[in-house]
């Protein structure tokens, strides 16, 4: 559908990245401050990553004038998330790390000045021994930094986690980690024979009564609502919180590494940035056991992605982040003639042909889908969620390839995702 945008400059939530360098540092000189905003105003000629701060393909005043109303939250050290906060000393040898639940850590590595913060629990960097609930973001940001030493203090994760990470896998067969049991029921007797230095448990209800148990036994927890963020970004941005506690070098990586994946995502953003034919977009998955589609409101990142990247999520009207599940005629009111759809499948089974399609989901009336028809149907491929974490440059692509395959080559070489056929 066609569709015109009138943009101000305080409507414009984008951002730069330089591969090495601090978005907002047009001047690259390791700060960010007003100096960035005088330079930019003199300084056009600039490459378009460095420059160009609303990525609409150009560098004029109103890169200028949102640069001066945005340099200081630029120069947090987090950008995107929400449910964290870090205060990096590494000059001191010291990082300040603030859970979803507020809860206050010091990690001090060795040689370091302790702070000597009064409600903070002090926590020697690199970290010993971890034990975490869930893949994100402790296990997943191990696999990105494939650094022996983050591995070697993992020492206890759930079954299901270790069997996503291939280098746990092995070290679980060599008998180097621990099974602690589910997400929602872990075994406090094997978590208590590892004696962690802390346990990282997530944002279920169940988790706080793990938390209240592993605490009555001195253990130290800390919270992680990483996929409570509102923004695919702020979830990928957790990688700091966790590499912050294996000390300043693998926090320097992540760091890069989270630029690296701001770039692609700004780069997605100016091919687009021209386009007016706004596809409509149904996201959703669908549940064998209730026979019924989900959904997630539009303020999950899922959607704003889709949104972002100008498509139009068909299921805008639905407030806040919740899933839900919808009666078949209203979704089928929508889906049925969106332009694009994208089902995240969580079964185990990889589907490729409309024949498979049809026989997983024989209830579903896919078959008088226009995407579907038209070729715009896109189904997950198992363990899509894991790479959604690790590889979020691979994973922002194939949403703008399935969104706009004339402008990214097609959509024939999607990474995570499945075109039916």
């Amino acid at each position: 559908m066609k569709k015109l945008i009138l943009l101000s400059i305080l409507s414009l939530i984008l951002m730069p990245s330089i591969v090495g360098e601090k978005f907002g540092d047009v001047n690259e000189d390791g700060s960010i401050n007003i100096i960035d905003v005088v330079y930019l105003f003199k300084n056009r000629n600039l490459d378009y990553e460095v420059g160009d701060i609303n990525c609409d393909n150009s560098i004029n005043i109103i890169d200028v004038v949102y640069l001066f109303k945005h340099y200081d939250q630029m120069r947090e050290p987090v950008a995107f998330a929400e449910h964290f906060k870090l205060e990096p000393h590494w000059d001191n040898g010291y990082c300040v790390v603030i859970d979803s639940e507020d809860n206050k850590f010091v990690l001090l590595e060795d040689g370091g000045t302790n702070p000597n913060i009064p409600d903070a629990k002090v926590i020697n960097a690199p970290v010993g021994k971890i034990a975490t609930i869930f893949y994100c973001p402790t296990v997943s940001t191990a696999d990105i930094l494939k650094d022996a030493s983050c591995y070697d203090s993992i020492k206890g994760t759930t079954g299901y986690v270790i069997g996503y990470s291939p280098e746990l896998t092995t070290r679980y067969n060599e008998g180097k980690i621990a099974d602690i049991g589910k997400s929602s029921s872990i075994n406090y007797e094997t978590v208590l024979n590892i004696s962690p230095d802390i346990v990282f448990l997530g944002d279920w209800s169940s988790h706080d009564t793990m938390e209240e148990q592993l605490v009555k036994n001195g253990l130290t927890v800390s919270r992680f609502y990483t996929y409570d963020e509102p923004t695919y970004m702020g979830r990928i941005e957790w990688i700091k919180f966790s590499a912050a506690f294996w000390g300043e070098d693998k926090y320097n990586k992540t760091e890069n590494y989270f630029q690296d994946a701001w770039k692609a995502r700004n780069d997605i953003l100016r091919k687009v940035y021209a386009e007016n034919d706004y596809p409509s977009v149904t996201l959703f998955s669908w549940s064998k056991y209730k026979d019924a589609p989900g959904v997630y409101g539009s303020a999950h990142y899922y959607n704003k992605m889709a949104n972002n990247f100008k498509g139009e999520y068909v299921f805008n009207d639905i407030p806040g982040t919740s899933f839900q599940y919808l009666d078949k005629e209203t979704f089928y009111e929508r889906a049925m003639d969106s332009d694009v759809c994208i089902m995240r499948h969580y079964y185990s089974n990889e589907i490729t042909t409309k024949e498979e399609l049809f026989g997983n989901y024989s209830t579903a009336n896919f078959d008088k889908f226009k995407s579907l028809q038209n070729g715009r149907f896109y189904i997950t491929k198992p363990k899509y969620y894991v790479y959604e974490a690790i590889d979020p440059a691979g994973y922002m692509m194939d949403y703008a390839k399935m969104l706009h395959p004339e402008l990214f080559g097609g959509d024939d070489d999607l990474k995570y995702h499945n075109k039916i056929q």
